[in-house]
């Protein structure tokens, strides 16, 4: 379509008698913006860093993940909740105890990131009992950036 229209602008100028036109430049490129927040090379790194975790999944820690991973928090032993604080964004998927390589026992509890672009968090509550009715002795907050 360019091309015509420089090939119309030449004809013009030169059947008037004016000095045949240069063609223009083409117009750089614009870039893409990106649709979604990409990891960046500290993000791959603490990704990959909490994908291969044994170890206490601390209060307040930060999972760098996406929709198609399941991540898993490892908590201490013991009666353990685990409840989304936004159910769109984040799914528990299941709980178990399982032995760790320094002979420690976990509670990891899997979850499925369901929304991008967003921070989920879910609440962990732990009971000294399996009485969801019991006092709750000691509560985490994890967090998920979704990319």
């Amino acid at each position: 379509m360019r091309t015509v229209l420089l090939a119309i602008a030449a004809l013009g100028l030169s059947a008037c008698g004016g000095e045949p036109a240069k063609p223009a430049e083409p117009a750089p490129e614009a870039a893409a913006a990106p649709t979604t927040p990409v990891m960046n090379d500290t993000m791959k790194a603490a990704d990959a860093a909490d994908d291969a975790n044994v170890v206490e999944t601390a209060d307040g820690a930060m999972f760098h993940t996406d929709t198609t991973k399941t991540e898993k928090v490892h908590l201490p032993a013991g009666n353990w909740t685990a409840t989304p604080v936004d159910a769109a964004q984040i799914q528990v998927i299941g709980a178990t105890d399982m032995a760790m390589p320094d002979g420690a026992t976990h509670h990891v509890v899997e979850v499925k990131p369901l929304t991008k672009d967003v921070i989920a968090k879910v609440k962990f509550e732990r009971r000294d009992t399996a009485d969801a009715a019991a006092p709750v002795t000691e509560t985490r907050t994890v967090n998920f950036m979704v990319h």
